[in-house]
């Protein structure tokens, strides 16, 4: 950590990925949040890449991840996709450094949860899971909080949740779950494609459902969450419904937010609620 002028500690963070989202990440860090952050670094799969967006926002482009660690940076931002987060989540936390996760589908796995927290718990640092394209995991949290207290005490605790999703059919093109569907069905009609477990729906797009599995695991649970994905071709934002119903609580939030123009499976505000993040968490005062 660095002190700034007046007294101020400012921590360092790198990101992790190059792309659409991670641009600006990396770039409101420097723009937005100097005061309190120092942009250490980025890498990237495409290491030219990585030194563009190291060029334009005056840092470093590391050769590889292990490079990035050797730097100890306090703060790392995933924004590279699940495989990337399967690969290299677990060696950050070990290493020290806390880590905002992004491509939050990985946490279907529960295998690879566990093996999160452990070595959170080793590098003695946090995993921070931002609520990217949507809103609410406050009240999700309070409800599984609520769930966990009942069962503890051996109480009956059901909680019911599910998350509907509206999108473009440009939006779910190349998904696996999409095989066996007409093309030309998709663009010309509403069509439900997807109804089943979150974690089902990770399995069948992989690249489409970060929204529904992080909603899941910070809920009712990746088998007991309940999700559907329509395809629109009249639409033009990506919609998230989530209704949460429990212990005399019913909540019905509902999101749209139009694709990110380079990748039309993301979402900008996904970006946004990192640096939003990064900016609570160097604040005197914490919104839940």
């Amino acid at each position: 950590m660095a002190r700034q002028p007046g007294g101020n500690m400012q921590k360092s963070v790198a990101v992790l990925g190059s792309g659409s989202l991670g641009s600006i990440v990396a770039e409101g860090i420097v723009k937005d949040l100097a005061g309190s952050w120092r942009l250490l670094g980025v890498v990237a799969r495409t290491f030219s890449h990585a030194q563009d967006l190291a060029q334009r926002t005056g840092c470093v482009a590391f050769a590889d991840v292990e490079a990035m660690l050797h730097e100890k940076p306090d703060m790392v931002v995933e924004a590279a996709g699940v495989a990337a987060a399967r690969e290299h989540a677990e060696k950050i936390l070990a290493s020290g450094s806390s880590l905002i996760l992004l491509s939050c589908g990985a946490l279907a796995d529960e295998s690879f949860v566990v093996h999160l927290k452990n070595a959170a718990k080793q590098g003695g640092c946090v995993l921070h899971i931002p609520s990217g394209a949507i809103g609410g995991y406050d009240l999700l949290r309070t409800l599984a909080f609520r769930q966990k207290q009942l069962r503890a005490r051996g109480e009956e605790a059901p909680l019911r949740v599910q998350v509907d999703n509206v999108k473009n059919p440009h939006s779910l093109a190349g998904a696996p779950g999409l095989e066996g569907i007409s093309p030309k069905s998709l663009e010309e009609n509403r069509e439900e494609v997807f109804a089943g477990s979150a974690r089902e729906a990770i399995r069948g797009f992989p690249k489409n459902v970060n929204v529904a599995v992080g909603a899941a695991v910070a809920s009712a649970g990746i088998d007991e969450t309940r999700v559907t994905i329509s395809s629109d071709p009249q639409l033009v934002e990506n919609v998230h419904r989530i209704t949460a119903e429990g212990f005399g609580v019913r909540a019905v939030m509902e999101f749209g937010s139009m694709p990110d123009p380079e990748n039309p499976r993301s979402s900008t505000m996904t970006a946004w609620s990192v640096l939003a993040l990064l900016q609570d968490l160097a604040s005197p005062v914490r919104y839940f």
